[in-house]
């Protein structure tokens, strides 16, 4: 017959006392009642745990092993109690984070840091998607947050705006405009553009094509391209010049050089989240990116103006 948790509590309770009584007093029972649950337990694991004499009761050798054993267990059991209640408060568990991978250059590394420091204990997955990705993903609950340009437009979906940052140009070095004084958008009009297919971002390809509207032409699409950072990297070899968000000069890839534009259109990093969601953790981690999002906004603006 295996030992019950509170004859493992009796006996680490008397172990610790050395007396029967001072134990019962202890554990708010009558001595009778607990010799019996004692004398029980060592019939059950067919050995003597105590040594009895006048002045109270000292552990066998196997006693010792015994209450070794049993003191483990019971700080498992308190630190299982403690975890549940933890994480029925989220205060641990599991947050599915997914965002475009020019995410990865503006809010992302910020909003993992600050969830390390004020989360240890919530594991973080992290996974780049394109943004037509990530909202099938978090519609079909694949994902717990998502950070896009865009909020999904639907009533089950929460959001939350982390920055909101202007586009700039990208040039080859050697493009005869990555160094002209007077630099302007329509200096381009002739050149390809590398941009985003529209299918996998609405949004950030309408604020690219805006743009060069503002500047009075139509840009002439050279390549579509999926990825922020290929986009800049198909830049620094000379494949066309590109609008991307002024985070994405992070990356400092070589060959590139960057230009502010005039009345320059912004795009923005959503979070977003499902109502729907029950995971415990998830309010934690949107208090956080909600308490972090005037510093993301300082530190982008300090990068932009340097």
């Amino acid at each position: 017959m295996k030992p019950t948790l509170n004859q493992l509590i009796s006996f680490c309770t008397v172990a610790e006392m050395g007396n029967i009584g001072r134990a019962a007093e202890k554990l708010n029972i009558s001595q009778p009642p607990l010799s019996r649950q004692i004398a029980q337990l060592e019939r059950d694991l067919g050995t003597k745990l105590f040594t009895r004499n006048a002045k109270g009761m000292k552990l066998t050798f196997a006693g010792e092993q015994f209450f070794k054993d049993s003191r483990a267990v019971l700080r498992m059991m308190q630190q299982a109690c403690h975890n549940v209640q933890a994480a029925s408060e989220g205060q641990m568990g599991l947050i599915k984070l997914g965002a475009t991978m020019y995410a990865s250059y503006s809010v992302v590394p910020q909003i993992v840091m600050q969830h390390r420091i004020k989360h240890p204990c919530i594991d973080l997955q992290f996974q780049e998607m394109i943004p037509t990705e990530l909202s099938a993903a978090l519609e079909e609950g694949r994902l717990d947050v998502a950070i896009s340009f865009s909020e999904v437009t639907t009533s089950a979906i929460s959001s939350l705006e982390l920055l909101r940052e202007p586009l700039i140009v990208a040039l080859p070095a050697d493009h005869p405009q990555a160094t002209a004084e007077n630099f302007t958008l329509k200096s381009l009009a002739d050149d390809p553009f590398i941009i985003v297919p529209r299918p996998m971002s609405p949004l950030l390809y309408d604020r690219i094509f805006n743009q060069c509207l503002k500047a009075g032409f139509s840009p002439e699409i050279g390549i579509e391209v999926s990825v922020q950072q290929t986009i800049v990297n198909f830049v620094a070899h000379g494949l066309g010049v590109a609008i991307i968000p002024a985070s994405m000069a992070a990356a400092q890839i070589r060959g590139v050089s960057y230009r502010k534009i005039a009345d320059a259109n912004t795009i923005e990093n959503i979070l977003m989240w499902s109502s729907p969601n029950k995971n415990p953790s998830l309010e934690h981690f949107i208090h956080q990116c909600r308490a972090l999002t005037p510093a993301l906004n300082t530190a982008s603006a300090r990068f932009i103006s340097s």
